[in-house]
């Protein structure tokens, strides 16, 4: 998920015209030759059992499946568990689209404990909430609906647009690199909200101040 970021800050980092021309052509060649570097290895035996099952692991998370149909291993109990919770905010979602289950709604709506006789939306025999979904996207979609989703895209795309502004206006190695090191921030959020719920970790509170202090450098660098 890092690697949102380091792509990004990399990308950033290429200061020559010519260089940003190709610097997306070579990093999609990079990213499918060490892909297919690593399934040729992979296919062979030849990679440590550890980097194998770490693989392994990671194709199982990004697989979707009904958790209603698979027999529970101890070896898959835990990317099980990541499923049910995923499918049950799939499920508030699609029974309250536009509005959601309510902010902070998602562990009462998930136990059956949002209102009197509310069924449940856990999936056995996961009836206890782990507090959120393993997507923020979807997790925000089930809390808020639709439109409480769009909202968050819309603040997520003005961060984006506040960081690139405030690359452009940096005056001074130092403030670029601030504000380089923000762009960072900002993809390494928006790609691991995509597999984890980072704000349960008041990450929010880091990308608040990440925004004051991005507008800061804007506004320092209007006022020169």
């Amino acid at each position: 998920m890092g690697g949102g970021a380091v792509l990004v800050v990399a990308l950033i980092a290429v200061q020559s015209r010519q260089m940003r021309r190709y610097a997306w052509r070579w990093a999609v060649l990079a990213g499918a030759s060490g892909g297919l570097v690593v399934i040729l290895i992979g296919s062979s035996g030849l990679l440590p059992a550890a980097a194998t099952q770490r693989v392994a692991s990671i194709a199982r998370n990004l697989r979707l499946f009904d958790v209603r149909t698979v027999d529970i291993t101890g070896e898959n109990f835990a990317v099980v568990e990541r499923m049910a919770h995923l499918q049950a905010a799939w499920d508030m979602l699609t029974t309250h689209p536009l509005t959601g289950v309510g902010p902070g709604n998602f562990s009462p709506a998930y136990e059956g404990r949002s209102a009197p006789q509310a069924e449940p939306f856990g999936i056995h025999p996961w009836y206890t909430s782990r507090g959120h979904a393993h997507n923020y996207y979807l997790h925000m979609a089930a809390e808020a609906g639709v439109l409480g989703l769009l909202a968050y895209l819309l603040l997520l795309g003005l961060l984006i647009l506040q960081s690139y502004r405030t690359l452009r206006r940096a005056a001074g190695w130092f403030w670029q690199s601030v504000a380089v090191g923000g762009c960072g921030i900002v993809a390494a959020v928006a790609t691991h909200n995509v597999f984890e719920n980072l704000h349960v970790l008041n990450m929010g509170v880091q990308l608040g101040a990440l925004w004051g202090l991005l507008a800061a450098i804007e506004k320092n660098a209007y006022a020169q």
